[in-house]
């Protein structure tokens, strides 16, 4: 019950302050957890990414003002952070379709996301297997990229061929690290292999600390999102009840079977996490 009491008063904080001036050491704090784990959950848990959840309160927010007030579009801008009209009116006829002087015209149809709000539900029916993995620390070998959307990474690298250099150098690449997402949403993500060699020109370091990490397993259909669906019930179920907190670490996704043409898959996720 203290994690929904602790989302909600998050989300009351990001409310009163969709303009874009929330601290996220203000969010740790509420959260009493790393910012960065809250932000990489939240997706998960809700099915939007943070970034695009706060864009469309602030466009749904701002077409009630500007129906429903004598406000100037600057003044409607300035009031959800945008430095200029131009930047608002193209971030809200993509939200609506329109632009800001038509939502104000009789009949003008609008696009309205409405607050979050975390409730306590009945889970646990279907039970979650999961299991304490202890490592040493050890170094993974690859590409990391910033892309506009979670993955993108995997499909830089299938473009390019850099693939075929990361498995010829560490015997696989099944590994995907996600660091986190920035507040326009891209996702700091490296794709690659547990590796123990030198640097090698061109790829990527990223060495893991000694950790415990909780791992969980997706299995089945892609097409019906099994890996998304288990990343939720993570967020959503196990953790908010679990002795474990995640630590400030990327997660990992370790991809032991992915066949789209059999649509069918096994993923390995590894939580970094303390007691």
């Amino acid at each position: 019950m203290e994690w929904v009491e602790r989302m909600n008063r998050a989300m009351d904080y990001l409310e009163a302050h969709l303009a874009g001036d929330w601290e996220p050491e203000e969010i740790a704090r509420i959260m009493a957890c790393p910012y960065a784990v809250f932000q990489r959950s939240f997706a998960p848990i809700t099915g939007v990414r943070l970034s695009e959840y706060l864009l469309r309160r602030r466009l749904s927010q701002a077409a009630l003002d500007l129906r429903n007030t004598q406000m100037r579009v600057i003044d409607v801008a300035l009031r959800y952070g945008y430095d200029s009209a131009d930047a608002f009116a193209a971030a809200f006829k993509r939200l609506h379709g329109i632009t800001p002087q038509a939502a104000r015209l009789p009949g003008a149809n609008l696009t309205f996301y409405s607050r979050i709000t975390f409730t306590l539900s009945i889970t646990g029916v279907q039970e979650m297997t999961y299991r304490v993995l202890e490592r040493e620390t050890f170094d993974v070998l690859g590409i990391r990229r910033v892309t506009p959307f979670g993955g993108g990474t995997w499909g830089v690298i299938k473009q390019d061929g850099s693939i075929r250099q990361i498995e010829r150098t560490c015997g696989a690449c099944d590994l995907g690290l996600c660091f986190g997402f920035a507040p326009d949403g891209s996702n700091d993500y490296l794709c690659g292999g547990e590796y123990a060699g030198p640097d090698v020109a061109g790829l990527d370091r990223y060495t893991y600390p000694a950790c415990a990490f909780l791992v969980f397993t997706a299995q089945g259909s892609i097409a019906q999102n099994v890996l998304g669906r288990t990343w939720q019930r993570i967020y959503g179920e196990f953790m908010p009840q679990s002795e474990y907190r995640q630590k400030d670490l990327p997660t990992i996704e370790r991809y032991v079977l992915w066949d789209e043409a059999g649509d069918d898959c096994l993923v390995e996720i590894l939580i970094p996490v303390e007691k």
